[in-house]
């Protein structure tokens, strides 16, 4: 990594996106099948780079920074999904559980 003032890295980081964004965005709409989910995981990733390239410097690679990032950011969020379908599984049970038990008195 190559540390550099904010006011480059903030241009680097620019000169980034516009040529990487497209192709980001690409790869994780395959991954995560909805463009929209695919734009916000991108931008999360750019703002990611913000805030931390001008402390850390920039990567070797930013383009694959900025898809690792984002991939990163995807799996939180198919975990978070996960987590909450089950959950609402559980509550539906618990419901159905006590509709059961209130029917039989």
């Amino acid at each position: 990594m190559v540390a550099v003032t904010a006011t480059i890295t903030h241009n680097a980081i620019d000169a980034v996106w516009r040529i990487e964004s497209a192709r980001i965005i690409a790869g994780l709409t395959r991954i995560v099948r909805d463009v929209g989910l695919a734009e916000e995981l991108a931008q999360d990733a750019l703002v990611a780079a913000l805030q931390q390239w001008p402390e850390s410097g920039i990567p070797d690679n930013p383009g694959a920074w900025l898809m690792a990032t984002a991939k990163h950011r995807a799996i939180d969020v198919f975990r978070r999904n996960k987590r909450l379908e089950r959950k609402h599984e559980e509550l539906a049970g618990d419901g159905r559980a006590g509709f059961q038990r209130r029917a039989r008195r």
